[in-house]
């Protein structure tokens, strides 16, 4: 688990429910946890909804995992990297793991065991997309990503 999604999971499981309104939600983060202004609580939601976290459905903001699963560390505070934009990689392997449960290291053993078996033909980022593809992970946001990188070294 990381801070991304002990934070998310936080305002549900205070309400133990994996919807709220996005207002609760906000106000969960920020007067309740008093973890974020509330601008900051709001940027929150947009990041965790672009991460595949959160869902937004009809003002209501949904939990896309079990609320049950994740156990948050006694005394948790999210720190500020929360905010920081990672590599489009970091970000593959982050999906993988929130909608998964799986170890970092086991998906990047993973993503190797493909690339030797393609022979070294894609790059990590095209072979962990495809495997977010495969366990139905959205990641369609981070393709443009990914393609827009190829590009960049080409």
């Amino acid at each position: 688990m990381n801070d991304l999604m002990y934070t998310a999971a936080q305002p549900f499981k205070r309400k133990g429910t994996d919807s709220l309104k996005e207002s609760e939600f906000v106000m969960a983060l920020s007067m309740d946890l008093n973890w974020f202004k509330p601008d900051t609580a709001k940027a929150f939601v947009q990041i965790a909804i672009e991460k595949g976290v959160i869902s937004r459905e009809n003002g209501m903001l949904k939990a896309k995992f079990d609320i049950n699963q994740v156990k948050i560390p006694m005394g948790f505070k999210p720190e500020p990297s929360i905010f920081e934009e990672k590599d489009v990689f970091e970000q593959i392997i982050e999906r993988i793991m929130t909608n998964t449960g799986e170890e970092k290291q086991k998906i990047i053993a993973g993503i190797n065991r493909k690339k030797q078996e393609t022979g070294g033909l894609f790059n990590i980022e095209v072979l962990g997309i495809l495997m977010a593809k495969e366990h139905g992970i959205e990641v369609d946001d981070l393709i443009s990503k990914s393609y827009k990188n190829l590009l960049k070294t080409q």
